[in-house]
């Protein structure tokens, strides 16, 4: 397949379309990637291929997931503890070890993902609150296969923050690594100014914008803790508070059990 040369709009932004490059995804769909002039993401060609890509738990590639769920955990704790957030919904969460682990150290979380079982979190895949006060969502977004309706997801659950990843696109080309085209799970990969869109879109303030993407309701969004939180996830902080969550004696765990035995009984 060549790349389109009739392409729809921007599955984001509603805007034009110009190809770029093409790509091989999942050994054998030759698949058309472009850009938009309007917010100036990268997509794919409208994704066919996704019962394939989600056949297995975790893409094999994915050989940092653990390390990562480490470091996302200590940037969580990090920003529920700077603005006072308890409920979290871990979304897209995987196999629900972030969820655990912040589950272990105090936080009221849970773990939601439509394409995994969450083995580490089972039993608190289903939210005792309505509305969370934080959602995290760590590489997730670049999954969104119509992202303007998609992103409601994390976005329109009426959270106090947002804490999420993905790496953004800078016009890099068909060798890009987050591509990714052997898992066909990373279709659409979002521009800064398409970061800046979705926070106006849902009424968020974008308080960092570096390896993590923070968005905050506006009666946060305090200058103090712009600077604090922008320090906090611009640095090496997450990694090292994560280090330091651990070395204190988990009481979570042992909380959860009794939960889970006394809901068995009834």
């Amino acid at each position: 397949m060549s790349v389109p040369t009739a392409p729809a709009a921007c599955r984001l932004c509603g805007g034009d379309l110009n190809p770029r490059f093409t790509g091989t995804l999942l050994g054998r769909h030759k698949v058309g990637y472009l850009a938009c002039a309007g917010c100036g993401s990268l997509q794919t060609e409208p994704p066919h291929w996704l019962a394939e890509a989600y056949a297995n738990n975790l893409a094999d590639l994915d050989t940092g997931a653990a390390q990562r769920c480490f470091v996302n955990m200590g940037a969580s704790h990090l920003v529920a503890r700077l603005f006072g957030l308890g409920n979290i919904l871990d979304f897209g969460g995987g196999d629900g070890l972030h969820a655990r682990l912040l589950r272990d150290h105090g936080l009221n979380a849970f773990v939601e993902d439509a394409h995994a079982r969450p083995g580490y979190a089972q039993g608190f895949d289903a939210p005792d609150f309505t509305t969370p006060d934080l959602v995290t969502a760590f590489e997730v977004m670049e999954h969104f296969a119509n992202p303007a309706e998609d992103l409601a997801q994390i976005f329109g659950r009426g959270a106090r923050a947002v804490l999420a990843s993905t790496t953004r696109w800078h016009g890099e080309g068909a060798n890009w690594w987050y591509l990714t085209p052997s898992t066909g799970q990373h279709i659409f990969f979002y521009s800064d100014a398409a970061i800046d869109l979705i926070a106006r879109r849902f009424g968020y303030t974008l308080v960092a914008r570096g390896n993590y993407l923070l968005f905050v309701q506006p009666a946060l969004a305090t200058p103090a803790r712009i600077r604090l939180a922008r320090l906090m996830l611009r640095s090496r902080l997450p990694r090292l508070w994560a280090s330091l969550v651990q070395m204190r004696q988990p009481t979570g765990g042992d909380a959860d059990w009794q939960a889970l035995s006394r809901r068995d009984q009834e």
